[in-house]
């Protein structure tokens, strides 16, 4: 597989993409973040894919993903809570057949995005708690910043769940979340290695990355040559692999 490009269309980043929940409440919950997210000029220069701190986050993550799975991307992957289908896309441009990438994300017109971006990529509205697969089917599962933003721990307990379940024996499940706790966003919380083992089992790998996000996206220019040396000092979220022979069935 060829090296993922980290460049991508406009659209949130790792920390703000798709949560995927299901109920009405849930769905209300989302839009009016998004709505926010949306009407908030500041928040839109933050997470803007072409800041090149933001480049520079992604490109990190999908370089750990890639070297943490590598063996599996020759068989199918799903993206749980794709958003608007960044992850999709890079894999896509790093050699893997759309046809075997999915997605599910809560939000329709979000999905709808992520199939626009990745043609031939099968996207779904669906909930996460609520996977529409059968068991054992995929090699790599993928939970990119969702768990956190659920709305208590039964709902991620149930995530967690359906993303081993829907794992092959022989594949892995990857989860990025942050690693500290932030007090300025009330829409997340802190989601523990213990909860992370309850669901998906042993962690067999893991890679402490993103080095300061809201300090890198004030970096500019200067991106490329310093946020390597701010992710090594100051990582503040974790990329966890879950292999399926290690986890509960």
């Amino acid at each position: 597989m060829t090296r993922c490009s980290a460049k991508s269309p406009s659209g949130p980043l790792p920390d703000s993409s798709g949560r995927s929940e299901g109920p009405p409440e849930d769905l209300g919950r989302l839009r009016r973040i998004y709505r926010g997210y949306a009407e908030d000029p500041r928040k839109r220069r933050k997470w803007a894919a072409d800041n090149p701190g933001n480049e520079a986050i992604r490109a990190e993550l999908l370089a750990a993903v890639e070297e943490l799975t590598e063996d599996r991307l020759g068989g199918e992957v799903l993206d749980v809570g794709c958003g608007g289908g960044w992850l999709l896309e890079a894999l896509s441009r790093g050699g893997v057949e759309p046809s075997k990438l999915h997605g599910v994300e809560a939000l329709a017109e979000r999905a709808a995005a992520a199939s626009r971006r990745v043609p031939g990529a099968q996207v779904q509205v669906a909930d996460a708690r609520r996977l529409p697969y059968e068991n054992d089917r995929f090699e790599l599962v993928t939970l990119i910043v969702v768990v956190s933003s659920m709305r208590d721990h039964s709902a991620v307990a149930a995530a967690l769940r359906e993303a081993r379940r829907v794992a092959s024996p022989t594949g892995v499940v990857l989860c990025y979340e942050p690693r500290l706790a932030n007090p300025l966003n009330r829409a997340t919380h802190l989601i523990s290695r213990r909860e992370l083992e309850r669901g998906l089992g042993p962690i067999t790998a893991q890679r402490l990355l993103a080095g300061l996000p809201p300090l890198a996206r004030r970096l500019g220019p200067a991106a490329p040559r310093l946020y390597p040396l701010l992710s090594r000092l100051a990582p503040t979220h974790r990329l966890t692999a879950h292999a399926g022979s290690a986890a509960p069935r």
